[in-house]
């Protein structure tokens, strides 16, 4: 490894990129490390110099130009932000290419994808049938098609990795939950609450009443967001340390630790909006599908899809999650209990 590293990380401020910058900032080789982040909002970019971290004011949405000129930089690209966009991904790939072109070194690409690449949208809620995914199984991973979430991004990196000026790792994160703690949130830059659950339990309180697509019975997977985060470590060490780690088409990270199903997330919302006066039952019911479009628009499928998945290739590499699904309702507890109780819908 060189005695310094230029690492880019596309999503500083947010729930994920967050804890994995605080990670960053305490490994035992964060001397070495020269971390740029690009950042919508001026005030937090300037808290972010504080931490040591060089901040681009630019939306990260649309200055591509910005993201190429980062990305020629960039030795490693931690790749936390929006999963599934596109233009914003071929833009720090044109960067990482011409930076290949120059150098003839090889940017290592740390990049987000999500479990919706392998769910199963046909399910609406009704059972829990359907294979489990295994990142390991490299002829199943294969089968992904192509127009699954998130998808068009992941096949545009392997495309970068197969040309050889990227080594890619894309890490698949199943279920996330948990509240961002640290100096990050402390100082107000980093989003302390997890994107999953508050629409859910938004639209149980909209409704009166805690709802679920079809019966709930789909299956998901779970993962804590300090445990995910350190997936992104492991995964980071074991490069630089030269040890076998499968890149490209076979660098695909499941992120998981525990089993649920959607109906187990619905009681535990009815039974805490029941208790506080804010739901009609203590017993969830089934979204209409009207309602199903009204609150989660085209994305209603998906929270009644099955992903089932083992990260069977991210534990070899060492990875320890400790948290497990009892954690995971425990969390769906404190979140539904804190909604509950504010007095207002949100």
């Amino acid at each position: 490894m060189s005695p310094s590293q230029n690492i880019l990380l596309l999503g500083a401020t947010g729930y994920i990129g967050g804890t994995v910058l605080e990670k960053l900032l305490q490994h035992p080789l964060a001397a070495d490390f020269k971390i740029s982040t690009p950042v919508r909002d001026p005030v937090k970019a300037e808290k972010l110099k504080a931490f040591g971290v060089t901040p681009v004011v630019a939306d990260f949405q649309y200055d591509l130009d910005m993201l190429k000129t980062l990305a020629k930089d960039a030795d490693v690209v931690f790749s936390i932000a929006d999963s599934s966009n596109l233009p914003a991904a071929k833009a720090v790939l044109a960067g990482t290419k011409t930076r290949f072109e120059l150098t003839g070194r090889q940017t290592i690409y740390i990049h987000t994808s999500g479990a919706g690449a392998i769910a199963d949208c046909t399910v609406l809620g009704m059972h829990g049938n359907g294979p489990t995914w295994d990142d390991l199984d490299e002829v199943q991973m294969a089968s992904i098609g192509p127009t699954q979430l998130h998808r068009a991004v992941d096949l545009e990196i392997f495309s970068a990795d197969d040309e050889g000026y990227i080594k890619s790792y894309i890490i698949i994160p199943t279920t996330i939950y948990g509240v961002a703690i640290g100096p990050l949130v402390e100082s107000g830059i980093q989003k302390p609450q997890t994107t999953v659950l508050p629409p859910l339990i938004a639209a149980s309180l909209d409704r009166g009443q805690a709802g679920m697509v079809g019966d709930g019975k789909n299956v998901w997977q779970n993962v804590e967001l300090r445990d995910v985060a350190d997936l992104y470590i492991v995964l980071y060490d074991a490069i630089i340390t030269d040890t076998m780690t499968a890149h490209g088409r076979s660098g695909l990270y499941f992120a998981e630790n525990g089993t649920h199903e959607l109906v187990q997330v619905g009681e535990i919302i009815a039974r805490t909006l029941f208790e506080h006066g804010r739901g009609k039952s203590p017993k969830p019911t089934s979204f209409t599908t009207e309602e199903g479009v009204k609150y989660f628009g085209p994305l209603a499928p998906l929270i009644g899809s099955n992903a089932k998945c083992s990260a069977n290739r991210a534990r070899a590499l060492g990875w320890k999650p400790t948290k497990t699904t009892s954690d995971f309702l425990a969390c769906v507890l404190d979140v539904a209990t804190s909604y509950a109780s504010a007095g207002k819908d949100v």
